[in-house]
C-alpha cells in the first residue's frame, strides 16, 4: 500500500508544479507567435529537469523507498502528468481558452519525465 502512496505523493508534486508552469506559460503567450514544436520539446525538457533538481530544495530525502518503486515513478508517473495536463488543455479548449503548446500529453509527459529522472539521479547522488 505504501507504494501507492508514494507513487501517488510524486504523482501530486510533479502535476502541481507542471500546472504552475502551464498556469505560467498561459500568461506570458499574450501576443508571442508559437515556438517551434522541437523548440518547445527542448524547452519543456530543460524546464522539467530545472524543477526536478529545484525540488531537492525543498524534498532533500527520497519520497519513493524502494528501487522498484523509483524505477516505477520514472515510467508511470510521467504518463499520468501527461494524461493530466491533456486533460487540462482539453478543458480549457472547451472553455474557449486557447491552448499553450504544453497542454498537450507529448510536452506534458516530456516535462514530467525530465522531472522524474532529475529527481531520481540527485537523490541517488545526495
Amino acid at each position: 500500500m505504501s507504494f501507492i502512496i508514494e507513487i501517488l505523493v510524486e504523482f501530486l508534486i510533479q502535476f502541481f508544479i507542471e500546472l504552475l508552469v502551464e498556469v505560467g506559460a498561459h500568461g506570458l503567450k499574450s501576443d508571442q507567435p508559437r515556438l517551434h514544436p522541437a523548440i518547445a520539446f527542448v524547452v519543456y525538457v530543460v524546464l522539467g529537469a530545472g524543477f526536478g533538481f529545484l525540488s531537492y530544495i525543498f524534498f532533500q530525502q527520497r519520497l519513493l523507498s524502494h528501487h522498484y518503486s523509483q524505477y516505477a515513478n520514472i515510467v508511470i508517473t510521467p504518463i499520468f502528468v501527461g494524461l493530466a495536463i491533456g486533460a487540462v488543455g482539453a478543458w480549457r479548449s472547451k472553455r474557449g481558452t486557447e491552448p499553450v503548446i504544453l497542454d498537450k500529453f507529448l510536452y506534458g509527459y516530456t516535462f514530467a519525465l525530465a522531472f522524474a529522472i532529475a529527481r531520481y539521479a540527485v537523490t541517488a547522488a545526495g
